[in-house]
């Protein structure tokens, strides 16, 4: 569970950094982009949510000339409806958070009506918006000021970490098998494999951890850069493997999870 201290530090550490919400970013938050509108009085004005911060968010929505204008010589009186589905629940998880028009411009020539919203959020947005977006920025960040530090995979972990298993897929130049995680990183892992472990050296490789509750495979690409034998085990060896750039978002907030439990 996060802290209201959290909350509190995300929304000052990371108040005006926006999440684009492309389709990898919308998936993972099951953001329900259908059920995601601008409300405005009594009418609800659908958009196209294309970024938020935590201090306010860029839409692509229609509107009629003259709520343009109104909404230019007032400023206020919009909020943004967000929608995300939740495992486990009948009903998603939404809220309204209120807005004012602070800029706007056309987003082409063949559709006049149409236009690139920019809002800014006009009280503290819920929580639930904090977290979620919080918890991506610091992902981002300490992938970057803690890339090496690795994630020891055992019981107490695998829980943090969400992963179902310690075996893991591991596709090795297109050869499909199986590994057992040792630990994990942002920037790489290291595995146990069958057979001669040297055999692996520099290979091109493509790890499958199995986590809990995902609806899309994490496929981590990556090298084997080091080696090693098991002591009195001919059968079996450990790999270093160097990730790739392009590491999935849903794996490093899977890694920063388990970063943020206390060591035993």
């Amino acid at each position: 569970m996060i802290t209201s201290q959290q909350i509190s530090r995300y929304y000052e550490e990371y108040g005006e950094r926006e999440v684009t919400f492309t389709r990898q970013v919308s998936q993972l938050l099951r953001l329900l982009p259908k059920q995601v509108f601008l409300k405005h009085q009594a009418d609800s004005l659908p958009c196209l949510l294309y970024s938020s911060s935590l201090r306010g968010a860029k839409v692509i929505a229609s509107l009629r000339p003259e709520l343009l204008a109104l909404l230019q010589e007032s400023g206020a009186g919009l909020s943004l409806r967000f929608c995300f589905a939740r495992d486990g629940a009948s009903a998603p998880l939404s809220f309204f958070v209120a807005a004012r028009l602070s800029a706007h411009a056309a987003y082409n020539r063949e559709t006049p009506d149409l236009y690139f919203l920019s809002l800014e959020y006009t009280h503290r947005p819920p929580d639930d918006l904090i977290e979620m977006l919080g918890e991506l920025h610091e992902a981002t960040c300490n992938a970057q000021k803690r890339g090496e530090e690795r994630v020891e995979v055992n019981p107490a972990s695998m829980k943090a970490l969400g992963l179902e298993s310690r075996e893991a897929g591991l596709c090795v130049e297109g050869v499909e098998g199986r590994c057992l995680l040792r630990d994990l990183s942002f920037s790489g892992a290291k595995v146990l494999v069958h057979g001669k472990a040297a055999a692996f050296l520099s290979k091109q490789i493509v790890l499958r951890p199995e986590f809990s509750g995902r609806r899309t495979l994490v496929s981590l690409a990556g090298r084997v850069l080091r080696w090693e034998d098991m002591a009195n085990r001919e059968d079996i060896g450990a790999i270093a493997i160097r990730f790739e750039e392009g590491v999935p978002m849903q794996y490093k907030l899977a890694i920063n999870a388990a970063l943020r439990k206390p060591r035993a």
